[in-house]
């Protein structure tokens, strides 16, 4: 009961960092005037989240090592996302389309080409590999530069959970988790001197590179391992402190998380032209830094926020983050460029209040839709073993 507590809280905390994805996406701290999160620390909260649970889920189990292995389990692992991740993309494609008729209905046979292999870079989750934001990373669905992450990320997985085994220390873990760290620092302070450090290729190098953004994924996995492993030497679940005194260190980790994760996104505009060299401090150590109390809050999951973020509706929001996170984008962005493309400016004088009302709508149709895209695949799964039980009842006779 406890476990399920705990996990309860965590996915959660998905929907959480979906909810501030989203707001900055919908454009809330423009009209609210709330400081906006850094949304490099909300990725470093939700890979390191994912690492972590991958290692409680798979520890005692057996994992292809080998490399074809591991591509089969990272594409197993995307196969359930991926069918949204192709629906989204070809509706953000219509709605370019339709949106912006008028370039296409002109457009020579070279730019058409060029566009159609975007188009299938995207469909097959490699855009993120790209250093050209505006034509790969965030083209089309933007937020499915995460799956492209995620599918190097699992990938990885087998092979690195295999080291960890290996190694089966604390004092070894941590070492090479810092040696990680200290790798991906000097990795980024290189390409930034190369790329001149407030060049789009450092930012995405930082910030969208599934290599980089990996190491926050496997760090998660590192403190996942050494979790899992004290469970078993000890009880380390034993309540140390009353929910009382829990709640205060959540409620100080929330904040500070809040604090820190702003300091990092306004360190990037306060950095001007030279922005870039502001990334650094932000790539990996100190957004993980961040994101590793907010994630342990939650595991422990022993204070009166957490609890109460253990309520249902709440965990199934959670559970069924991915999916609002892939199909939030596309009403949000459907608003933005038809503002964009009328002129029509909602931020202004006696306008506000139609941002206001796009922002409840958008984030309303996003669950909306998300909740029936879940019922129509619980109710294509249950066909689906239906199906395969009378096949197998049949030959069984």
């Amino acid at each position: 009961m406890v476990a399920k507590k705990r996990f309860d809280a965590i996915q959660t905390l998905r929907f959480m960092c979906f909810l501030i994805v989203f707001a900055e996406h919908a454009g809330f701290y423009k009209v609210s005037g709330i400081p906006n999160f850094g949304e490099m620390c909300i990725m470093s909260v939700f890979l390191m989240m994912s690492g972590f649970l991958m290692v409680f889920s798979y520890m005692d189990r057996d994992v292809p090592t080998d490399l074809r292995g591991s591509f089969r389990f990272s594409t197993g692992k995307i196969k359930k996302l991926y069918p949204l991740h192709v629906e989204t993309a070809i509706i953000q494609f219509a709605i370019i389309v339709w949106l912006y008729w008028e370039l296409f209905s002109n457009i020579d046979q070279l730019h058409l080409e060029s566009f159609l292999f975007r188009f299938g870079v995207n469909l097959g989750l490699m855009q993120a590999w790209v250093p050209d934001y505006q034509n790969y990373v965030f083209n089309f669905n933007g937020p499915s530069w995460f799956l492209s992450v995620m599918l190097f990320a699992y990938f990885m997985f087998p092979l690195f959970l295999k080291l960890l085994k290996k190694l089966n220390d604390t004092k070894k873990l941590i070492i090479l988790a810092g040696g990680m760290i200290v790798l991906s620092l000097c990795a980024t302070v290189i390409v930034g001197v190369l790329t001149g450090f407030d060049d789009n290729t450092f930012v995405w190098f930082t910030q969208n590179f599934p290599v980089t953004r990996t190491v926050d994924f496997l760090l998660g996995s590192i403190i996942g391992y050494i979790y899992v492993m004290r469970r078993k030497e000890k009880d380390i679940d034993a309540k140390e402190r009353s929910k009382g005194k829990w709640t205060v260190i959540e409620a100080i980790v929330i904040l500070l998380f809040y604090i820190g994760s702003y300091g990092l996104a306004a360190l990037l505009i306060l950095g001007g032209g030279n922005a870039g060299k502001a990334v650094v401090f932000c790539s990996p150590l100190f957004s993980c830094l961040f994101a590793f109390p907010m994630l342990m809050v939650f595991v422990w999951s022993r204070g009166y926020i957490t609890k109460a973020l253990s309520w249902k509706p709440l965990v199934y929001l959670g559970n069924i983050s991915m999916y609002t996170y892939l199909l939030h984008y596309i009403f949000t962005q459907f608003w933005a460029s038809f503002r964009q493309k009328t002129g029509f400016d909602d931020l202004s004088g006696d306008l506000v209040y139609i941002r206001w009302i796009a922002i409840i709508v958008e984030l309303a149709l996003t669950i909306g839709s998300a909740v029936l895209y879940d019922k129509l695949q619980k109710k294509k799964a249950a066909k689906a073993k239906a199906k395969k039980e009378a096949a197998s009842a049949k030959v069984m006779q």
